[in-house]
């Protein structure tokens, strides 16, 4: 990386202030200034593989030194108009400005033909990127952030599960124990104020599904969050998370797209846990690793609860479990946790066929008959599949249960004259 201006200048100030050190030394010693500085020409400077410098030059930097102190030392001013562009005068660079800042994501050629082909008086395109480079709106700026809004300020939430922050990866891949690759999700929740993990695992597809999921395990374990904070991915944003999270009093804010930052937290966290956990996994011999998404979520279990929530947190300077435990802050539960499944069902619209059924998840599914041909809407559990609620105008109707074809083929009524 090239050395800034300023420390250059400041070290090369440095070496020949030792320079006029040395001389002094000689002049207190009797020497004439001429052999002063024919002795001080003489040497490398400012190590025996430095530079030698004439007798001339020194003797310029003697009376810089006798006029104007360490100052004079430093060389001289930059031009008065340093930092400013001879061929752009200050309405056209603002003008160019406003316009990268218009459009942050086009290139500057694109943009200087553009510019053109409507009539714009400009200088050379090299000169307009020497003056972007200049006010820090060339393209390596731009790429790194410089256009962003992102956090004025650093922020903390002031108690445990006053805001947890979400985020899905990619996970490591298994090999089952017939050999059959299988791919992971991580999903992983955090609350900011301790670097507690209320609750992490591993997913075979990171949607809805598994987002509500972990949510769930984590409000059994450790309360209701006041503020869940999470990007714009799809498994965020769908309606039914919305739903969930109103049911629940939580609210749920994502982040503006393309801001990363703003989640940073959680993010270093992934790496932690991708650097620490998953790294450990893989030193391990073949047959010892994990075979399916349960032992691996059985060792990612052990590893947080043994680990990370024991050991202090590099921001923190205390473990987040004994911050979390410590802050004797009120902690949100659910009232009935046996009856926190409902609130995390998933709700989707069917007509009933006349024979009585619906089709869910490519499945066959048998409602009471009363409602053929009526819009019911099914509540379910799209990961346990155990039980399908149907809900006509928001009334309780009933379980759906799965069709069973062949028993329904041995108790047809006579009148359908089945076989004919």
């Amino acid at each position: 990386m090239p050395e800034d201006t300023s420390t250059a200048k400041e070290r090369l100030a440095l070496l020949r202030f030792e320079v006029i050190c040395h001389i002094k030394n000689l002049r207190q010693e009797g020497l004439p200034l001429s052999e002063a500085l024919r002795e001080t020409a003489s040497r490398p400077w400012p190590t025996p593989d430095g530079r030698y410098y004439s007798c001339r030059t020194l003797e310029t930097w003697w009376y810089d030194y006798a006029k104007s102190g360490y100052q004079g030392l430093k060389g001289k001013c930059g031009r008065a108009d340093a930092g400013k562009s001879r061929s752009l005068d200050e309405e056209t660079g603002l003008w160019i400005i406003d316009k990268i800042k218009e459009n942050p994501r086009t290139p500057l050629q694109v943009l200087y033909r553009h510019w053109q082909s409507h009539g714009h008086d400009l200088p050379s395109i090299s000169s307009v990127y020497r003056f972007l480079k200049t006010h820090g709106y060339d393209r390596k700026s731009l790429r790194a952030g410089r256009l962003e809004s992102g956090p004025q300020k650093a922020f903390e939430a002031p108690a445990p599960n006053d805001l947890w922050m979400v985020d899905f990866a990619c996970g490591p891949t298994l090999r089952g124990i017939e050999g059959k690759a299988i791919s992971t999700w991580l999903c992983v929740l955090l609350d900011d104020h301790s670097r507690l993990i209320p609750f992490a695992a591993y997913y075979l597809a990171g949607d809805t599904a598994a987002f509500l999921h972990c949510l769930k395990e984590a409000v059994l374990r450790r309360g209701l969050p006041l503020k869940l904070y999470t990007d714009q991915g799809r498994p965020f944003v769908s309606h039914h998370a919305r739903v969930v999270c109103a049911n629940l009093g939580i609210c749920l804010m994502h982040a503006k797209p393309y801001h990363a930052w703003s989640k940073g937290k959680v993010e270093r966290l992934i790496r932690t846990i991708q650097g620490d956990f998953e790294a450990t996994l893989r030193l391990e011999e073949a047959q010892e690793r994990p075979h399916s998404v349960a032992e691996l979520n059985t060792a990612l279990a052990r590893w947080i609860a043994a680990t990370y929530h024991l050991r202090a947190h590099g921001s923190t300077g205390m473990s987040p479990h004994e911050r979390f435990t410590r802050a004797g802050h009120p902690l949100r539960t659910i009232e009935e946790p046996g009856k926190i499944d409902p609130l995390f069902y998933t709700r989707t619209e069917r007509t009933v066929r006349k024979d009585g059924t619906v089709t869910l998840e490519k499945r066959l599914f048998e409602v009471p008959l009363a409602l053929r041909a009526l819009k019911v809407q099914l509540r379910y559990d799209p990961v346990r599949f155990d039980r399908v609620e149907v809900w006509h105008k928001d009334s309780f109707q009933g379980l759906a249960a799965k069709a069973d074809l062949h028993l329904n083929s041995q108790t047809f009524h006579k009148s359908d004259n089945y076989g004919r």
